[in-house]
């Protein structure tokens, strides 16, 4: 397979394989795999079929969800895992799959010596965007609460913005004020690479599809958050997303403004993972998600014999 890097401009190649199932996990659309390149050394493969995502980390070559139809799912599989055993001489890995494909390869009989393991650190959280919007009903009446304080005590001196290039530089500020500010238990050695990939987005705004929204509090920036939206699925990606920590009511007021501006048409919200940290995890819950999107991963138990 001739292996691409994930560029800016590449993102027209991906939205046409995205198109082919419905897939609500963060990592089957582009955004997701640009912020994430340099964490993961991700490069991607095209075919009739599919698109191949391929990576590299600590000397270990692994695979994420090829994006394909899901008639096409088996065919994707055996193609793989010929560029594991015929290329790199290596057993094959593959992360972050749905539990579609995983289903779908059981069925067919291909994970026969392989182990399959669920990875809840990395379950998106999937919510109904209406909810999300309105904070109506009884489960997110203190989320409701928490904004409408917000919005009393901080009257007059707040609005919420559609942001664009024209603001990188601000929101680059911004955000580099928040790291200063800001202490996280980082489980997987991740959240550099991550800031790493939300400032190459920054730097690359108008040659990315995306939306960015933030909130002004005496003219100046105290929250901002970046997402993009999936047609097909009606489903909004929240990838981003800082506020000032010392601001009570700030997040929450963001995440419901954000939505109501930018993704008036989603049915769905999906706001990623918490990457094991458990405070990000009950913040996430508290939200009341329709579901989690579990992944999985698989790993081949043995490498098979050559013949002849």
């Amino acid at each position: 397979m001739n292996l691409k890097p994930i560029n800016p401009f590449v993102q027209v190649i991906f939205q046409k394989y995205e198109s082919l199932r419905p897939c609500f996990m963060s990592e089957g659309h582009f955004l997701n795999q640009f912020l994430w390149e340099n964490y993961y050394n991700t490069k991607f493969a095209t075919d009739d079929i599919a698109l191949y995502l391929f990576f590299e980390r600590n000397g270990k070559k692994g695979a994420f969800c090829p994006l394909c139809s899901v008639d096409h799912l088996p065919i994707a599989f055996e193609r793989m895992k010929q560029q594991f055993h015929d290329v790199w001489n290596t057993k094959m890995n593959v992360y972050l799959i749905d539990t579609l494909t995983k289903d779908i390869w059981q069925s067919a009989g291909l994970l026969s010596g392989f182990t399959v393991k669920d990875d809840r650190d990395s379950a998106d959280y999937i919510y109904e965007a209406e909810k999300l919007k309105t904070l109506s009903g009884r489960a997110l009446h203190k989320k409701k609460n928490l904004v409408n304080a917000f919005m009393r005590e901080y009257e007059g001196q707040y609005r919420y913005e559609t942001l664009s290039c024209r603001n990188i530089e601000e929101v680059k500020e911004f955000h580099e004020k928040w790291l200063d500010e800001r202490r996280i238990d980082d489980k997987y050695n991740c959240i550099d690479s991550e800031e790493e990939g939300v400032y190459r987005l920054l730097g690359n705004c108008k040659s990315v599809d995306c939306r960015m929204g933030g909130i002004r509090m005496n003219g100046e920036l105290a929250a901002y958050t970046i997402g993009s939206f999936c047609e097909s699925i009606s489903c909004a990606f929240i990838h981003v997303e800082k506020a000032k920590s010392d601001v009570k009511g700030l997040y929450n007021y963001i995440n419901q403004q954000f939505l109501i501006h930018e993704f008036p048409n989603a049915r769905y919200v999906n706001r990623e993972d918490d990457l094991g940290q458990e405070n990000l995890r009950q913040a996430k819950l508290s939200y009341k998600p329709i579901r989690l999107e579990e992944k999985f991963y698989i790993t081949e138990n043995r490498m098979p014999r050559r013949t002849g």
